[in-house]
């Protein structure tokens, strides 16, 4: 199931921006790790439970993520000012919310949070505790963009088991 997993958030990931932000995203090979980020940029959270349970997070730039903005808003993304956490937190919840109804009939029904966004400049993200995580990367208009999806149950994703992490 964590092969099927991974394919599952990929794919809504792709139909994702295709339907609310009207543009594709090329999908590139899963790694373990987020790369570190430099500069200002923007994270988005949702947390799930269930039958599993963990994070789904988005993870972008700044500019990436004012492209984003104003694709999901008919806007330039220099006219992007307030609306960006509310976009970057539903792009975050379409992602999650369709992950959730297509693994439905594997996993089971899980719950999940409303959307939690941080903006700010140098971020990273921690995990505490026993977790296995996996980062789907994408290309999306030239700006490389991450969706991470992380299981409190370590055991859960093909990566949990390897000594190295691989970066992405």
């Amino acid at each position: 199931m964590e092969a099927q997993m991974l394919a599952v958030l990929t794919r809504v990931t792709k139909e994702v921006f295709e339907t609310m932000v009207f543009a594709p995203v090329e999908a590139l090979p899963p790694c373990d790790t987020l790369p570190p980020a430099s500069g200002p940029g923007v994270i988005g959270t949702i947390s799930f439970a269930g039958s599993s349970s963990g994070v789904v997070s988005f993870a972008a730039s700044l500019e990436s993520a004012r492209e984003i903005a104003g694709g999901m808003l008919g806007m330039s993304p220099a006219e992007v000012q307030d609306e960006l956490p509310d976009a970057v937190g539903e792009i975050t919840n379409m992602i999650a919310g369709s992950f959730r109804t297509q693994m439905a009939d594997e996993a089971g029904a899980w719950t999940i949070s409303t959307p939690n966004v941080t903006i700010g400049s140098d971020l990273s993200v921690r995990h505490v505790g026993a977790v296995a995580r996996t980062v789907c990367p994408f290309v999306f208009r030239g700006h490389r963009i991450f969706v991470e999806l992380v299981l409190t149950d370590p055991t859960r994703l093909p990566h949990a088991e390897r000594q190295e992490a691989r970066a992405c």
